[in-house]
């Protein structure tokens, strides 16, 4: 099963109460009606490959991309509307060059002011990490497409029922590492209570039915959600949730197990603000050695507004993936340890115009032979919007 849609499962089923719950105050935004940005990007990785240190070469990515985001209003309703095209090149790994097709296209309806809910499709095109790849040498592309509709009816107070249908699917260019393509049908109900601004308490049920290049599955996941605002600069997010995912080729690449996630969001000073959060993943993860994975992410992030167009930042993660199940008898071992440092600077001399820098520094460490790495990415872009 593809990752992407893998990692769709749990996010999905952790938060589309959330943001299903928020709708009603969605349809009040007016964006622009219209809105174009163009976007220079240029890329130098000392290890494109995310190869073992001996096997390192690097690479010069220059990336343009066009945006054009359009937002039309029809009473209480509104379409929105958003196509991207970007075009990938590289200096030396040529045969991974590729140019993404990508859109967003929203119906945000109001049928009264207790029943509003948005009609959706999203098309996004992504290049595969090649140390994700069975053949790093190649280019390996990502299409994941996701046709949503969602509901929600205002029961008056603090109480709102949802609903969430979904129908999607994600297809590699070549085959990648534990996971699969896949397509899926996704069914999401549930409550929420929002007592006051900033604090919620939501729950959802989620069931799915899909299949891999390898089997049919089905999938249940319980959810529940919180927010908590104990002051106007602070926010504590908690994510709680039993997953099942079940197999129809083989009982023993089933799993289950509980996820979940905290954030905090603390604005430290007007300038100055700190966002942390943990999170654990589960997910099916194929190969020799495992039938599934459980990842935990740590990551913490400051921020710093320098001036009112110059910002700096800073991002930490680190993350520990343990391959689970035993598809040959014996109980899987690997571990892989990724960590992840990166700086970055954001200025916007003029309104229309912004200008980012960024510096990465990423590692893994496994305990399975030549799938260590470093790599270090200079990241330089400038951005226009009409």
């Amino acid at each position: 099963m593809n990752s992407s849609a893998s990692r769709c499962h749990a996010v999905v089923a952790l938060l589309v109460c959330g943001a299903v719950a928020g709708e009603a105050c969605a349809q009040d935004a007016t964006p622009e009606k219209l809105k174009l940005r163009a976007t220079l990007t240029q890329i130098q990785d000392n290890n494109y490959q995310r190869a073992i240190d001996s096997k390192a070469m690097s690479d010069q990515v220059n990336t343009q991309a066009v945006d054009v985001i359009v937002a039309l209003p029809y009473g209480q309703q509104r379409l929105e509307l958003e196509a991207n095209l970007a075009n990938n090149k590289h200096q030396t790994f040529t045969q991974f060059d590729y140019t993404g097709h990508n859109y967003n296209a929203v119906w945000r309806w109001s049928l009264t002011p207790t029943l509003v809910g948005a009609l959706s499709s999203k098309r996004t095109e992504t290049l595969n990490s090649a140390a994700d790849s069975i053949d790093p040498g190649l280019r390996n592309t990502n299409v994941t497409r996701i046709d949503n509709f969602n509901a929600g009816y205002l029961l008056g107070g603090p109480w709102q029922l949802f609903a969430d249908y979904s129908k999607g699917n994600s297809a590699n260019e070549r085959a990648l590492l534990g996971v699969t393509d896949v397509s899926y049908q996704s069914y999401t109900a549930g409550i929420s209570y929002a007592p006051s601004v900033g604090n919620t308490l939501n729950y959802a049920l989620r069931s799915d039915k899909g299949n891999s290049t390898t089997s049919d599955y089905s999938y249940l996941g319980h959810a529940v959600v919180a927010t908590y605002a104990p002051t106007t600069s602070t926010t504590l997010k908690g994510r709680l949730a039993y997953i099942e995912q079940r197999f129809s080729i083989d009982s023993k690449f089933d799993f289950s197990g509980v996820t979940g996630g905290l954030d905090a969001n603390w604005r430290v000073t007007p300038k100055t603000s700190i966002s942390a959060s943990w999170l654990r993943d589960i997910v099916s993860f194929q190969t020799l050695d495992s039938t599934h994975a459980q990842t935990d992410t740590l990551s913490v992030a400051p921020k710093w507004q320098m001036r009112p167009t110059v910002s700096v930042g800073w991002t930490y993660k680190r993350a520990v993936r343990n391959g689970l199940g035993s598809p040959n008898g014996k109980a899987s071992t690997r571990q892989d340890r990724t960590e992840e440092s990166i700086w970055d600077i954001n200025w916007q001399p003029r309104k229309y115009f912004a200008l980012r820098a960024a510096l990465s520094n990423a590692s893994r460490i496994s305990n399975v032979i030549d799938q260590d790495f470093k790599a270090q990415v200079l990241t330089l872009g400038a951005q226009f919007i009409y």
